[in-house]
């Protein structure tokens, strides 16, 4: 076997991956605000955009500057203020309300979820929400508020309404995935040189659920909770490589690209090396390209450093087990 070398190529690389909104409403210091996953060519401005609020606002919230490059997979905060956040109200021609929620916390009761957000009433809650009583459970999910975005500018205009008030009877999920966006990365990749395609072997187990978490991550639970919603466990071997990615370092969010999944996909990722094993979210497809050839999986470089992957490494050998509905 020749000798593995490893090579720095310039070429584009078109990502099709989702960008990611999470309509849950968060709280810091008494700031109301969302989460979105960066992806491909996004930037602060078609960012804010998405949002309808300035990216001189988006910035200095996440406490850089708009001279800061944003890498896929990066964990943004999005303020909600004034002018893109409501409760009351009829949209513009140009405008649409989009639901935003409040996930119940353990002994949470409506009268204190609407205190936290501007004093809403029970029965506004009670409305919005479609509830018959106050009785409400641990993780339920509840409209809040809205977001107001410009419908011939953001994707989430899809899951909009024109006026608030009513009960919301068509509910989008916790995290939007966006249209695919078709971009160029880094022109510089390491790719490994002289080396046959890794072969991929998968099985299916249709067992209902795989509850196996060992391992590190914040998508941890995310996991255990997919393993138990869906019929079948898929597992898979093949090579797996890296890409940077600025988030996952403080708080171990971890992310991946892989084919053939949906994303949104909870992964358990397996250094088969060391039996290291971290949880990561698929946010899209693996680029095309030579570089990729052969890929069961890319994740993202603060995932690879807690399966301690070797940086100067091109591959490494993967196991990635997931949770899947073939019904």
């Amino acid at each position: 076997m020749k000798k593995l070398v490893t090579q720095l190529l310039s070429f584009g690389i078109v990502f099709a991956l989702h960008a990611q909104s999470d309509l849950t409403v968060h709280s810091e210091n008494g700031k109301l605000y969302l989460h979105h996953i960066v992806a491909a060519k996004e930037n602060f401005y078609s960012i804010g955009r998405l949002y309808n609020i300035s990216p001189k606002e988006i910035a200095p919230f996440n406490g850089i500057t708009l001279t800061t490059g944003l890498e896929i997979g990066q964990d943004l905060k999005i303020p909600l203020q004034s002018g893109n956040f409501a409760q009351h109200g009829i949209a513009a021609s140009d405008e649409v309300f989009v639901p935003l929620y409040h996930m119940v916390a353990q002994s949470e009761g409506l009268y204190r979820i609407g205190q936290n957000y501007n004093k809403l009433s029970v029965g506004t809650l009670k409305t919005w929400n479609n509830l018959n009583s106050e009785s409400i459970s641990n993780g339920q999910m509840l409209v809040i508020g809205f977001l107001k975005v410009k419908t011939h500018l953001s994707d989430l205009a899809a899951y909009g309404t024109k006026r608030i008030g009513g009960a919301v009877t068509q509910t989008p999920p916790p995290v939007v995935s966006h249209p695919a966006v078709q971009a160029e990365a880094s022109p510089v990749v390491a790719v490994a040189a002289e080396q046959p395609p890794a072969k991929t072997t998968s099985v299916v187990v249709n067992t209902g659920q795989d509850n196996k978490t060992d391992g590190a991550g914040f998508f941890k639970d995310s996991y255990r909770e997919q393993s138990a919603s869906y019929n079948a466990f898929k597992s898979e071997m093949g090579a797996g490589a890296v890409f940077k990615s600025t988030s996952g370092w403080q708080d171990a969010k971890y992310y991946a690209l892989m084919n053939n999944i949906t994303p949104g996909t909870i992964v358990r990722i397996t250094n088969t090396n060391n039996n290291r094993t971290i949880f990561a979210k698929v946010l899209g497809e693996l680029p095309p390209g030579k570089e990729n050839e052969g890929l069961l999986i890319r994740i993202s470089n603060s995932g690879a450093a807690e399966l301690r992957i070797n940086d100067r490494d091109p591959q490494f050998s993967a196991q990635v087990a997931y949770a899947r509905d073939v019904r």
